[in-house]
């Protein structure tokens, strides 16, 4: 039998379909899983960087061009790969928040494959996807791996959430390991290593550089603790500005691949970060992370799989807003997150850390 995984996206909508396709491996033990990834220029990180070998056999790729006629011709192209592959079933793996018309689009287009089974094609209402609370806020909501597991089991993939949510959610082959583990020797001192990721690629979702700094130096003065700087290319020379105004630290942003860069957090302590991708992989690895959230979303949908994790945010009027970029010149949901509070929260996240596992 062959099934093909249909998912696209950012590091970050990568990582949280981890479970889901645990879940999609158990359902189709002897089955050949196919995964069908968009490799466009605007995708960072392909699905086949990241995703643990025993979940998916093989991948296909296909590019969205940008002008209409190549897009038309790429499209053609793949519908033709498709219907000769004879698909018998087609998984979909795409964000929650996908539009409904574009859900009925795509489930259109892999019946016309020839596929006869299609699997977890259901799009949200916008009452399940922003909910609000008694106070006309938005509410808390499902992570999106968990919404994900929901929708396969409309479909009758079964989930198991004790199984499936497990973390650390990637596993490292020993050369991975080996390259962070010499990489770090040649950098870092006896002490503890605290990860920072200055950096994401959503306007909204920023934080400013010099809280950060203020954040690291006061780390340094009360903590015994080396600071690497991580993220990717984009980020080397925040690093680098970052570093110079502490005096000390390591920059490893851009320095290593995305499971290097997962095998380097997982050496780490803990981790502070934005809402961005660099978050959710360090909380793929199994390392506690302490992130810096603005409003734009409703809680919890996007915060950072497990439960060792502590997650600071600024109330405002705006919330839910979900810009990507902030519209308002004093983007008051992150800049209201002062250097103080977030200093305050941090020491009360490396308190519980500290604390014996029964503790907990």
């Amino acid at each position: 039998m062959k099934v093909l995984v249909y998912l696209f996206g950012s590091l970050g909508d990568t990582l949280v379909a981890i479970p889901a396709l645990r879940a999609v491996r158990r359902h189709f033990q002897n089955a050949e899983l196919v995964l069908l990834q968009n490799v466009q220029p605007g995708n960072i990180v392909k699905a086949s960087e990241v995703i643990p070998e025993n979940l998916i056999d093989r991948y296909l790729s296909y590019e969205n061009k940008p002008d209409k006629m190549s897009k038309f011709s790429g499209f053609y192209r793949l519908w033709r790969r498709l219907r000769g592959e004879r698909f018998e079933a087609v998984v979909y793996l795409v964000i929650s928040e996908r539009p409904a018309r574009s859900v009925f689009r795509d489930k259109f287009f892999f019946r016309s494959c020839g596929i006869g089974k299609l699997i977890g094609f259901r799009p949200f209402s916008k009452d399940e996807l922003y909910p609000i609370d008694a106070e006309q806020r938005p509410a808390l909501t499902e992570n999106e791996a968990v919404r994900k597991l929901h929708r396969l089991e409309l479909d009758g993939i079964e989930a198991k959430p004790e199984e499936d949510l497990q973390q650390p959610l990637l596993k490292f082959s020993q050369s991975e390991e080996e390259k962070a583990r010499l990489w770090l020797a040649g950098q870092k001192s006896d002490s503890r290593l605290i990860a920072i990721a200055p950096g994401c690629k959503t306007q909204a979702n920023i934080w400013p550089l010099e809280n950060f700094i203020e954040i690291g130096s006061r780390l340094i003065a009360t903590e015994n603790c080396e600071l690497i700087v991580v993220g990717g290319k984009d980020e080397h020379e925040m690093g680098e500005k970052m570093i110079s105004a502490w005096g000390k630290g390591i920059n490893a942003a851009g320095e290593f691949s995305v499971r290097e860069a997962g095998a380097l957090l997982a050496a780490c302590d803990f981790y502070i970060g934005l809402d961005t991708g660099t978050t959710h992989l360090s909380a793929a690895v199994g390392t506690p992370c302490f992130a810096i959230y603005g409003e734009r979303n409703n809680p919890g949908h996007w915060y950072p799989l497990g439960s060792s994790h502590s997650i600071v945010f600024h109330p405002v009027a705006c919330a839910g807003c979900r810009f990507h970029v902030c519209p308002l010149p004093d983007h008051p949901c992150m800049t209201g997150i002062s250097a103080d509070s977030v200093w305050e929260n941090l020491m009360t996240f490396i308190q519980h850390l500290r604390r014996p596992e029964s503790e907990k």
